[in-house]
C-alpha cells in the first residue's frame, strides 16, 4: 500500500504577528511608549508582546496554531489585553497600515542593539518607517522547499495585498492610494518582491555573499514581501497591511495557508516564472496599492485584466480541497465579506468623506477616522 503524500496529514501550522500604533486617547501626539504600559503588557503576555523599531508602535504574536478557531480566540485575546491595558494608561491602539495623522519627524527609536543597528543603517528612512503590517507564518509540509515556494507564491501577493489595504492616509494627507504603506516601505532596501531564486542553495549563496560583504548581519535583514523565516521553519507573508478587523487578518492568514498547501500539491504551478512575469506581478502589486480591489489585476495565464472578484473566484475554486482539508471554510468565507463591505481603507475613506460632508474641517474629519480606528481595532 502506498502512503499518502506528506501534505495530506500535515497540519500547516501557522501564526500571526500584528503591529499596532500606540496613541493617546486625548488626541495629543505620543512620542514614546510609557514604561508602565510596556511592563504591564509584558506581565500579561510575556514574550508575545514586544516593542517595534519606533516607540509609538508595538507588536503581538499569536501562539502556533493548526485550528483557525483557536487562532481567532488567541488574536482577539491579544487585542483586548493590549487594548485594555492601553486604556488604563490613557492610550489606545490602532491596527492599520498607516496612522492618518501621525508625523514621522520627532519619532523616537527603541533603545535595543538590533534596532540601533537598523537605524544606523537606514538613517532617515528608519524614522519614516511609521508603518504597521500583518505578518503570517505558515510551516509547509517540507520546509526545505520554502525558497521555491517563495518564488511560486509571488503571483498571489497582489491579491492578498488588495484584501488587506488599510493605509489611505499619510501624515495628514489623503494619498489617493488604498495601500500607501507598501509605497513608503519600499524606500527601504531589500523590500518588495524577492528575487526568483531557484532553490535553497542559490538563496544561501546570496545570503552568504551579503553577510561576507557586511551588507547584512543575517537573513533577518531581508525585508521582502515574502521570505523564509530565519527563526522558524515557515514561509513568512509580509506584504499585507495591518487589518483593522481581526476577522480580516485571520481570513487572509487562512488564504495564505491554503495557497501554500495548494502549491505543494501542484508542484508545477508557477515553477518557471521569468523576469517578465515577475514584472507583471510587480505591476499588479502597484495596482493593489493604488486601487485595492477596485480596479482589477492582470491574470498571468490569460494575460487579461480581470476583476479581483473573478480572480478570487478562480483561486478559491482551485483551493477547495485545501480549504476542506484545513477546516477553514468559515474563515475563507470572510474574504467575500471584505469584498462586500470594503477593506479598512474603504471604511476610513467613508468615515472621512461623511465627516467632511457634515461640515467638519479636514483635520477634524481625520481625527474622527483615528477615533473610528481606535474603536474598531479592539472589538467588544
Amino acid at each position: 500500500m502506498t502512503h499518502p503524500p506528506e501534505y495530506a496529514s500535515h497540519p500547516y501550522t501557522f501564526g500571526l504577528e500584528e503591529e499596532y500604533f500606540l496613541v493617546r486617547r486625548n488626541g495629543r501626539r505620543l512620542r514614546h511608549m510609557p514604561r508602565r504600559f510596556f511592563e504591564a503588557c509584558r506581565s500579561a503576555l510575556g514574550e508575545r508582546f514586544g516593542s517595534e523599531m519606533l516607540q509609538t508602535q508595538v507588536e503581538v504574536q499569536t501562539e502556533v496554531h493548526d485550528d483557525p478557531r483557536a487562532a481567532a480566540r488567541d488574536l482577539l485575546t491579544l487585542r483586548r489585553t493590549v487594548g485594555g491595558i492601553a486604556h488604563t494608561h490613557g492610550l489606545g491602539i490602532l491596527s492599520a497600515g498607516t496612522h492618518p495623522l501621525a508625523q514621522w519627524r520627532g519619532q523616537r527609536s527603541t533603545d535595543k542593539p538590533h534596532y540601533d543597528q537598523v537605524m544606523d543603517e537606514l538613517q532617515m528612512l528608519g524614522h519614516r518607517n511609521l508603518l504597521c503590517g500583518l505578518h503570517v507564518h505558515v510551516q509547509p509540509a517540507d520546509p526545505a522547499q520554502r525558497v521555491p515556494l517563495m518564488a511560486r507564491m509571488q503571483p498571489f501577493l497582489p491579491l492578498l495585498l488588495a484584501l488587506s489595504t488599510s493605509s489611505p492616509f499619510w501624515m495628514g494627507h489623503a494619498t489617493g492610494l488604498m495601500g500607501y504603506r507598501q509605497t513608503a516601505y519600499q524606500e527601504i532596501p531589500r523590500t518588495g518582491l524577492p528575487p526568483l531564486f531557484r532553490d535553497q542553495t542559490e538563496y544561501n549563496h546570496y545570503v552568504q555573499r551579503m553577510v561576507d560583504g557586511r551588507a547584512i548581519r543575517d537573513a533577518s535583514f531581508l525585508w521582502w514581501a515574502l521570505r523564509p523565516s530565519l527563526a522558524f521553519p515557515t514561509l513568512e507573508l509580509r506584504v499585507t497591511d495591518a487589518c483593522t478587523d481581526p476577522r480580516d487578518a485571520l481570513a487572509i492568514a487562512q488564504l495564505f495557508r491554503c495557497l501554500i498547501r495548494h502549491l505543494e500539491r501542484a508542484p508545477q504551478l508557477h515553477d518557471r516564472l521569468q523576469a517578465g512575469e515577475q514584472a507583471v506581478i510587480a505591476e499588479n502589486l502597484w495596482r493593489a496599492q493604488r486601487h485595492g480591489f477596485d480596479a482589477g489585476l492582470i491574470d498571468l495565464g490569460s494575460r487579461r485584466l480581470v476583476s479581483v472578484r473573478e480572480m478570487l473566484e478562480s483561486t478559491l475554486d482551485a483551493l477547495a480541497p485545501d480549504i476542506a482539508a484545513l477546516s477553514c471554510e468559515t474563515q475563507i468565507e470572510r474574504v467575500w465579506r471584505i469584498l462586500e463591505d470594503g477593506t479598512s481603507a474603504h471604511r476610513q475613506l467613508q468615515q472621512y468623506q461623511a465627516r467632511r460632508l457634515a461640515g467638519d474641517t479636514h483635520g477634524d474629519a481625520l481625527a474622527q477616522v483615528v477615533e473610528w480606528l481606535a474603536t474598531a481595532s479592539v472589538p467588544a
